[in-house]
């Protein structure tokens, strides 16, 4: 049995990887053609016309001779506003625009702009949902004293606020509760919301007296009814929407009621009647996906202040539904300040939401969890840009569809109507001529191509069900080869149409993937394989099409000098004489010259953003990095070899290192050190130091060496003396006058 299974895994996995991915000249419809979103692919309906009818726009730019005598047909984005109201406060408008039509192919992003401006005093909706089970009675204190610091703060927020109070217990039934004590119930709306605050406390002093046998509660219950019921509750279309959920105990979930009775799934639908929810014996209690999807559709905000000791239940619940809190059910004021800064944060930032359909994208370009990308200043707008791109044709051919964005926690929202081209104008209903001459009287001729009547085939629906005979069979052999069309394709009205996929020729005698691999790449990944060749896509030479066409890969960048001047180019690629690298450039002297290329962009990033130097110096593939002084002689950028340094007019020196990546792109990353380094000062005590050792080096050195030449010549002139005294017949005496400084004299007694 193992075998088995072993066996029929390889041969999945082997089909896997035979999978073609899809290329436009695939293509057959110009409605395929267009529709195809991994590429720009453009159609040409030309009667006469050679070759694929389908290429990429990248192609047919190359190749203008391409479509002859026909239009070529490349839809462009179509985008219109239909409703762009200003911001106001009556009514209340706080994005915009409000709704577009856009009109696109698939593959091509299109660019969305809104913007988003708070209302001054914008409504604020505040519920709270409490724990009424008797447990919660050595709570009640806290919850009216947090009831009114709730209101006293918000109403110096907004003069808009509504609050308003509902309870839960336990569903009244065996085995959670005692039902002959009727005091057990799943929810109880006390207090719709209102801005009557004596109303609001006066409902805040009703004291918890229900009771149930188990720890968790109705919470959810209760919680379910607070949302939907929009109009018991009291809620507001245009309002910030807050319930604050307060209990000491767990809750109970999809299922539990069953043991109750329960056992209808939920409809997340309103059920009261006379303030009190009458379905609890009836419907389950919700589940915590369908908590969060009401939630997030009615944009409420759930803030559950629970006890210490379920704290890690509600952690646990806040992560599954969006935008919920947690705050400890404690005396100190922690709920009141997260509603307070949960109102600051909704008014002084915005979060972007959005529904569209599975098979379109969209991508904000400001990330919204950065405080600083959409944080709002004082009475001013925030300007948001996003891109809407169809990854792909709708099914079942419906065209239109709606796309929903708009703020987080609003009702207010930019509906856009999105219709796709995955159908060209001439294949529409009407266009086409039927029975044309141009199909051989068999066929409707649209955008190019015949659609064959039934029993017709082949390109020009010539051929009808009569025509596979044994001549057309003979045909389609080569050089009476006993396989038809080579046994890879099928003979049709004699010739070989269609070959099986990865085969061609006039007789499928081609393998179209038997052409070299460079890399495991089928023609380097450069070219198509046809008739068991390497057709090369422009740009590329080679049998491979592994080598460029020019020398771009071979120059650095902002260098106009193949391999710098110190190699030669060979397929793409530097074949160094001097220096080494990548582009010939890994010597000090390259290296200077290239300093001296990157400097000034380099400070441009130093002084400017990175977008503002790109457009000065026209740069699209450069990385730039700025640290500090300690990072940039840091091991993280060993690749970066050479010092490059730039003397400012101020003499200050501007100091960055640069490496290219050892990717195919080449890519130039320059690292710069955000301080300036100070010029070297002259020590003056140095200076004058050296000055006056090197006047007495002088003084010494002169008078030394005029010591040294005067005993030289007193010795010269006194053998001069010498040798005149002896020629004149000297002799030499001891002078009469002369005494000797020491007499000598015997001691008479002296016997020795």
């Amino acid at each position: 049995m193992s075998l088995i299974v072993l066996l029929v895994f390889s041969i999945n996995i082997n089909i896997v990887f035979s999978v073609k991915e899809l290329v436009c000249s695939d293509f057959l419809t110009c409605g395929a053609c267009i529709g195809h979103a991994a590429d720009s692919c453009v159609w040409c309906p030309a009667e006469k016309h050679e070759g694929s009818r389908c290429i990429s726009k990248k192609e047919q730019l190359d190749n203008k001779l391409w479509c002859k005598g026909g239009q070529i047909y490349d839809p462009q984005p179509n985008i219109t506003i239909i409703m762009d109201k200003d911001f106001s406060g009556t009514p209340v408008i706080q994005f915009k625009p409000q709704k577009m039509y856009i009109k696109t192919r698939p593959g091509i992003p299109v660019n969305i702009k809104m913007s988003y401006k708070p209302a001054k005093d914008y409504p604020l909706d505040v519920y709270y949902l409490m724990d009424y089970s008797f447990t919660m009675a050595r709570h009640a204190q806290t919850l009216h004293d947090q009831g009114n610091e709730i209101y006293n703060e918000l109403i110096k927020l907004t003069n808009n606020v509504r609050l308003g109070i509902g309870s839960f217990v336990e569903k009244n039934s065996l085995p959670y509760v005692d039902d002959t004590v009727q005091n057990s119930y799943s929810f109880r709306n006390h207090l719709s919301l209102t801005d009557d605050m004596k109303k609001f406390k006066e409902a805040l002093k009703e004291k918890p007296n229900g009771s149930n046998y188990d720890d968790p509660e109705a919470s959810l219950d209760g919680l379910m009814q607070a949302m939907v019921c929009k109009k018991e509750v009291g809620w507001r279309d245009n309002a910030r929407r807050i319930i604050v959920l307060s209990t000491d105990s767990t809750y109970h979930s999809a299922g539990d009621g069953k043991f109750v009775g329960a056992a209808r799934p939920h409809d997340m639908k309103c059920y009261l009647m006379n303030n009190t929810y009458k379905m609890e014996l009836e419907l389950d209690y919700p589940s915590v996906s369908q908590i969060n999807k009401v939630a997030v559709e009615n944009n409420i905000m759930i803030i559950f202040s629970a006890d210490e000791k379920v704290k890690a239940h509600y952690l646990a619940l806040k992560k599954k539904i969006l935008s919920s809190k947690y705050v400890p059910l404690n005396g100190n004021s922690s709920l009141v300040s997260v509603i307070k800064t949960e109102y600051l944060s909704l008014i002084r930032k915005v979060e972007i939401d959005y529904k569209i359909p599975s098979f379109m994208q969209f991508k904000l370009d400001q990330d919204c969890t950065i405080d600083s990308e959409c944080e709002l200043k004082h009475k001013e707008s925030v300007e948001l840009s996003g891109t809407l791109t169809i990854k792909s044709c709708p099914p079942k051919n419906d065209r239109k569809h709606t796309v929903k964005i708009g703020p987080r926690m609003l009702d207010e929202n930019l509906l856009i109507e999105v219709e796709t081209y995955c159908q060209c104008d001439c294949e529409k209903e009407g266009q086409g001529a039927e029975n044309s001459v141009l199909c051989s009287n068999a066929g409707t001729y649209q955008c190019g191509i015949c659609y064959c009547n039934s029993n017709r085939y082949g390109p020009t629906c010539q051929c009808d069900g009569s025509s596979t005979t044994k001549k057309d069979e003979n045909e389609c052999k080569k050089n009476n080869n006993t396989l038809i069309c080579s046994g890879r394709g099928t003979c049709s009205c004699g010739t070989c149409d269609p070959c099986w996929p990865g085969f061609s020729g006039p007789y499928c005698e081609f393998d179209d993937r038997s052409c070299p691999s460079p890399g495991g790449l089928l023609c380097a990944d450069h070219g198509q394989c046809k008739y068991g060749e390497c057709e090369c896509n422009p740009n590329w030479i080679g049998e491979d099409c592994r080598c460029p066409a020019n020398n771009e890969t071979c120059k650095a960048p902002y260098s106009k000098e193949v391999c710098s001047g110190n190699g030669q180019c060979l397929c793409g690629k530097c074949e160094c004489n001097v220096c080494s690298g990548k582009f010939c450039d890994d010597c000090e002297e390259v290296a200077m010259k290239r300093c001296k290329e990157f400097e000034d962009y380099a400070y441009c990033n130093l002084k400017e953003s990175k977008t503002e130097c790109d457009l000065k110096f026209n740069q699209t593939n450069t990385e730039v990095t700025i640290v500090n002084k300690t990072e940039i002689n840091s091991p993280d950028f060993y690749m970066a070899k050479y010092w490059c340094r730039k003397v400012l007019e101020d003499e200050k020196i501007f100091v960055f290192k640069y490496y290219y990546s050892t990717t195919t792109n080449s890519k130039l990353h320059i690292i710069i050190q955000n301080e300036l380094e100070m010029p070297p000062v002259a020590d003056i005590w140095i200076a004058v130091g050296s000055v006056i050792g090197a006047i007495i080096l002088i003084g010494l050195i002169t008078v030394i060496a005029w010591k040294i030449l005067i005993d030289w010549h007193d010795k010269i002139e006194y053998k001069k003396f010498e040798k005149e005294s002896a020629a004149a017949g000297f002799d030499t005496t001891m002078n009469v006058l002369y005494q000797p400084p020491a007499t000598n004299f015997i001691n008479p007694t002296y016997d020795g």
